[in-house]
């Protein structure tokens, strides 16, 4: 099949990571696939497939294919006016819940193109907010990279908490960075931890409590910075999905979670990771300083994760696009 995925960008985040892993699962498939992107647009992540750049994206500038995979809002329209192909609209999160143009991005919901939605609690969403139906494809994770390293602790004798940081000046004021920062400030005063923050918009950041800032522009980055933590923590609101706890569980990692609804697809309380509401700061603190302080239960929950995320490959994910792009033949 020829499969077209019109973007804006390639840059940092969990939407442009998801289209590049699925992108790249689908050619390696057999699949012919193109990615059409603004020459504006920055590219991150590395792609195998074919990347065609327009001054802009309009109807004109989509090639023709067998299916059209619009993501963002912003992107249904021309995918849909260019009549080149098939439109299927891959939703990666509702995007009514943070745009400014909340309606206009509704509609981009109700134009009559089946939906594919990524994990149940985004599936249930869609249904809520428009009464639509959608199928639902689970995210992946590279195994072959996002794997176990020796921990940073086994050297320094203290134990290691990795957070991802997203700038809420950047649109991101659901991922629950404040309250990661209120919980880490209490437990400093409880014991002793080393703090390493990434990231991805490479904005000012002041943390209350030392800490060691990275940024990670490559997916290698990235795992070894979950691999090397002791535990990561994860604080968002609510996520269509949510990769990152997904990917530091294959690294072997324990993780702290907030329930935000699409990882409940893959999370299990006490099983693979520690579960809290959102917002919960004192949950949040006592969830933490439990696994840093139990060893054995970090332990458990890290190899337990680790088992657990192999099976959730990017391949696995082709196989499920490609399986319901087929029924719509």
């Amino acid at each position: 099949m020829k499969i077209v995925f019109p973007v804006l960008s390639l840059e940092m985040g969990g939407g442009a990571r998801f289209i590049y892993h699925l992108a790249n699962a689908l050619f390696d498939k057999g699949h012919d696939v193109e990615v059409v992107m603004p020459e504006k647009g920055l590219q991150v992540w590395p792609l195998r497939t074919k990347l065609r750049r327009v001054k802009e994206l309009t109807p004109a500038s989509i090639p023709s294919a067998d299916f059209i995979l619009p993501n963002f809002y912003l992107t249904v329209k021309p995918a849909w006016e260019s009549r080149k192909g098939r439109v299927v609209r891959l939703s990666l999160g509702y995007e009514p819940l943070w745009v400014p143009e909340s309606q206009i991005a509704k509609q981009t919901y109700l134009i009559g193109a089946p939906i594919m939605s990524i994990s149940q609690w985004h599936r249930h969403l869609l249904l809520q907010e428009t009464g639509l139906q959608s199928t639902v494809i689970s995210g992946g994770v590279d195994t072959s990279t996002f794997r176990p390293y020796p921990k940073l602790s086994a050297q320094t004798g203290r134990k290691n908490i990795f957070y991802i940081m997203r700038d809420p000046t950047s649109g991101y004021t659901w991922k629950g960075g404040s309250e990661f920062l209120q919980a880490v400030t209490h437990l400093r005063e409880k014991i002793n931890f080393e703090l390493t923050v990434s990231i991805p918009e490479s904005a000012q950041f002041a943390s209350p409590v030392p800490c060691r800032i990275k940024t990670s522009t490559t997916d290698q980055e990235l795992a070894q910075l979950y691999a090397e933590a002791d535990l990561f923590v994860y604080t968002s609101y609510f996520e269509a999905f949510g990769l990152p706890p997904l990917e530091a569980m294959a690294c072997g990692t324990a993780v702290v979670t907030t329930d935000c609804g699409g990882n409940r697809d893959y999370v299990s309380n006490g099983e693979n990771c520690l579960l809290v509401p959102p917002s919960d700061i004192d949950q949040l603190s006592s969830a933490i300083y439990h696994l840093l302080t139990q060893d054995t239960e970090r332990h458990r929950l890290a190899s337990s994760g680790h088992h657990f995320a192999q099976a959730w490959t990017w391949r696995r994910t082709a196989d499920q696009v490609e399986t319901f792009l087929l029924s719509l033949k």
